[in-house]
């Protein structure tokens, strides 16, 4: 923790009948006030996929939803735009936004990680119509904005506030009361850790439940006690308490990964350990962003797990991987056979090649310069508001759009023209300059007065 200056950290280890050793260590911030301990709650970052994911499947098991049914049975107004194929919002299921292979972009135009303070989780998520797909629904994974749009289906077809179905049909039954999000309930939770990230000029990092797209992707606040619970039910193949809350066919339906990739199922990442052989595998979720680092984990051959949560983006996997290099060095394999998440693999179609995109063309010279992010509800110091207001900009708040070798390029990646002033990279990412809102990814950026070869100088 000194090394990686993490505040605070929480950890939890669990065996399917219950805690085995739960500790906090450091504080909930910088000022040292208030330890943290194993009910201190932290934002778990994109684990939340892994709790959408279990909500999911009890609203398949209660009938209000079908996995493999196209997702405008149940958002009938929902459209969304492909270069390789007409009304793919026909095809895309609920399957294919939980294991990512919907072809969707990371995050969303309205209300996104760069724009917290901006529209309604309802308008976050159906801004999604106005966006491109990566690639075809289905041909490969690219890990996106689904389980956002999966989450908001879930509150459709249940009637009720997403938080609220949450705790009705996952926190209750698992006896998880400090687990949200709630935004009253985390804003007044007396014990919650601050994040803290790497830059010094960002003044105050935004909560999670600011983003109205966070809520099914990564906006649940939750703290390591009751996250146990969590993989102890996991553990348990859906049982609480020797109760059934969801089927065992169900669960391994979650854990199965995707025909189109090896390493990610309905939320979950089962892969095996690094390294290694032998045929043992893991099953659980990593996250971070806005200030936060986690980490939960499963081992179904022994029967054991863990859950990891800190308060700093640069905590990263170190305690993962330190976990599992200690359960590899200490444990024996058990016996009994296990029944692994197996799927036929199919390999996606290779990506087009950049070598066949179309040589810079003159008409592209108004789009080459310096771009910077709309950053509507982020706090900046005092400093770093009159460097960005001159126009000097960060690896985080800025975009270059530059000619290099006879291409168009854009931060590194070399670009094809799909529709004038519309452009993709060979992994789908989308560049759109045809106004008059202009994007990169789905992120809103305005053109700056910087010079046009990308060194971003103050222009005096």
């Amino acid at each position: 923790m000194a090394e990686r200056k993490v505040p605070g950290l929480s950890i939890a280890l669990v065996d399917r009948e219950g805690i085995l050793w739960a500790a906090g260590f450091g504080y909930t911030d910088y000022s040292r006030k208030t330890p943290v301990t194993t009910d201190t709650l932290f934002n778990i970052c994109s684990m939340s996929k892994t709790v959408t994911a279990t909500a999911l499947m009890l609203a398949v098991q209660d009938g209000l939803v079908e996995l493999d049914v196209p997702i405008i049975e149940y958002l009938p107004q929902f459209t969304v735009n492909s270069r390789f194929e007409e009304n793919p919002e026909t095809r895309i299921t609920l399957r294919n936004l939980m294991d990512h292979t919907s072809g969707l972009g990371y995050d969303v135009p309205v209300g996104n990680g760069r724009e917290i303070s901006y529209g309604s989780c309802e308008e976050s998520i159906l801004s999604l119509s106005n966006t491109w797909l990566r690639h075809k629904v289905g041909e490969r994974f690219t890990y996106g904005s689904g389980p956002g749009l999966a989450a908001y289906i879930v509150q459709v077809q249940s009637g009720q506030p997403y938080y609220k179905y949450l705790e009705d049909k996952v926190f209750a039954p698992l006896n998880m009361p400090n687990c949200s999000i709630d935004p009253e309930f985390i804003r007044n939770h007396p014990n919650r850790a601050v994040s803290h990230m790497p830059w010094p000029h960002v003044k105050q990092v935004p909560l999670a439940i600011d983003i109205p797209h966070c809520g099914g992707c990564a906006g649940i606040y939750a703290n390591a006690r009751e996250m146990a619970r969590f993989v102890q039910f996991h553990l348990n193949q859906g049982k609480v308490d020797g109760q059934t809350v969801l089927e065992k066919n169900l669960i391994t339906t979650m854990v199965t990964p995707s025909i189109r990739m090896k390493q990610y199922a309905l939320g979950i990442q089962p892969w095996r350990w690094w390294k290694s052989r032998e045929d043992h595998y893991v099953l659980g979720h990593a996250g971070g962003g806005l200030g936060f680092a986690t980490h939960m984990m499963w081992f179904p051959e022994y029967e054991f797990g863990a859950v990891f949560l800190s308060n700093a983006e640069t905590t990263d996997r170190m305690l993962a991987n330190i976990f599992v290099d200690l359960i590899k060095e200490n444990l024996i394999q058990k016996d009994e056979s296990v029944e692994r998440p197996t799927s036929e693999y199919l390999a996606p179609p290779p990506l087009p090649d950049p070598n066949t995109f179309t040589p810079f063309q003159p008409t592209w010279k108004k789009y080459v310069g310096a771009y910077k992010y709309v950053m509507n509800g982020w706090k900046f110091s005092i400093p770093a508001r009159v460097v960005l207001g001159l126009g000097i900009t960060t690896g985080y708040t800025h975009v270059k759009v530059y000619e290099k070798d006879g291409y168009l390029y854009v931060n590194g990646d070399r670009l094809d023209e799909h529709l004038p002033g519309l452009f993709f990279t060979a992994s789908g990412r989308c560049l759109d300059l045809r106004g008059p809102e202009l994007r990169w990814e789905n992120y809103r950026i305005k053109k700056t007065n910087n010079d046009n070869d990308g060194n971003f100088d103050i222009d005096l």
